[in-house]
């Protein structure tokens, strides 16, 4: 044991493990008697553990560590699950973490404090994936239940990406950004695509997730028609938009046909699951209701082109990884972790994204060639008097050349 803990890192790791479990007790509880120095606390129990055991025998040392040496699994009706290795005993931690960072969102939603919902969803997902690691590098570790299973804990991952991203696409919404609202609930679609693919799943999750997708989809073609129909610069394409909001409706008859057929035919729906889908259902035949288009034929819809998606949340790469598999590569991955969640609160989304000048410049400069050739297109199809067309061009022209100097100022630099 003097090999890997001294007596000070023992007490330290008892200390640490009474602290995680108060916080385990105040999730249960979804209590809000938590702040980030307790999460960077798990942080520090997980570093600590996060070590190459070799060969030891791991019983051994979690008794000598005096640290609980069970886990209640909660998807199996809290069977109990021996812990043999520290690795599984780290991947319990993180999702612990997870839980607790999934929970701070939805503080901050409840605050309309958006920026710093989407950073802790983002952070939740990232652990997530961490403890994923962990729970697939255990070596002694059997039986790993269900809640603690790598898959299980990477889908989670994968569908706190997704809840990260609808915050991001509700903020925008609510800020009226419809536009870079619509490309967000587009994103949105995709990534609930993405997990319906990743795997086989149930019954029930196969048909919500279907749903959810068509419905997202369907809130980028009706918030896109907004957005044009609000648009000042150019002007309005009464064909264009109508066609997006039958786009739009067509995705959310998708949507309410699929809640629909879950409400009927699906057995065993928990009475929280039957109020979701009828909340579900009042809200897509609102928007139904309020979107009052003729329907088209699925030739003509396929034709309709759908709002580009943006993903605004970064790829749930696990910060850190567990080093009992370090020895495998000469490349040992950095330890991050205490600087960043130490500086969480300052943290921004955008901060988060790495983004240089130049690609900042090539980005705004790509939107304006957009746009310059939109007002050609206009032009011609004469949807745009020239006077405007001459005053846009000349605008958008002067803007470009701007941008070209800079790019080449940078160049030089």
């Amino acid at each position: 044991m003097s090999t890997f803990f001294t007596e000070e890192s023992l007490q330290r790791i008892r200390y640490l493990h009474f602290k995680i479990k108060k916080l385990e007790e105040a999730l249960e509880k979804e209590e809000e008697h938590f702040s980030l120095d307790d999460l960077n606390l798990i942080l520090e129990y997980t570093k600590i553990l996060n070590i190459n055991y070799q060969n030891h025998n791991q019983a051994e040392i979690i008794k000598k560590l005096d640290i609980t040496p069970n886990y209640l699994d909660p998807l199996e009706n809290n069977r109990e699950i021996e812990i043999k290795d520290l690795m599984f005993e780290c991947a319990r931690v993180l999702s612990v973490l997870a839980k607790a960072y999934s929970q701070l969102s939805e503080k901050f939603e409840d605050e309309e404090d958006w920026e710093n919902s989407v950073v802790a969803m983002s952070e939740s997902s990232k652990i997530y994936k961490t403890a994923a690691y962990f729970s697939t590098a255990v070596v002694l570790q059997n039986d790993l239940g269900k809640t603690l299973n790598p898959e299980h804990l990477e889908l989670n991952s994968e569908e706190t990406r997704v809840l990260a991203q609808s915050v991001a696409a509700l903020r925008e919404e609510n800020k009226n950004n419809v536009y870079f609202a619509s490309k967000l609930y587009a994103g949105l679609s995709s990534l609930s695509k993405r997990i319906f693919y990743l795997k086989k799943h149930d019954e029930k999750k196969r048909h919500q997730l279907r749903a959810q997708f068509h419905f997202d989809m369907g809130k980028a073609c009706h918030l896109k028609a907004i957005a044009s129909l609000e648009s000042s610069i150019t002007t309005i394409n009464k064909e264009k938009v109508q066609k997006l909001q039958q786009k739009a409706n067509f995705y959310y008859k998708k949507a309410e046909e699929i809640w629909e057929d879950m409400y009927k035919d699906l057995p065993n729906l928990s009475e929280e699951e039957q109020d979701s889908i009828q909340l579900n259902l009042s809200i897509v035949k609102d928007l139904l209701k309020n979107n009052d288009v003729e329907p088209l034929d699925y030739e003509e819809i396929k034709r309709i082109q759908d709002p580009e998606p943006i993903v605004i949340i970064p790829e749930n790469l696990a910060p850190f990884v567990p080093k009992n598999i370090v020895y495998l590569t000469k490349f040992v991955p950095k330890d991050l972790n205490i600087k960043r969640f130490r500086t969480f609160q300052k943290k921004k989304l955008e901060q988060k994204i790495p983004y240089s000048k130049r690609e900042k410049l090539n980005d705004k400069k790509a939107g304006i060639v957009r746009t310059i050739n939109e007002l050609k297109s206009l032009r011609e199809n004469n949807e745009i008097d020239i006077e405007k067309f001459a005053e846009l061009m000349e605008k958008y022209s002067t803007k470009l050349k701007m941008i070209d100097t800079a790019i080449e100022k940078l160049a030089k630099q």
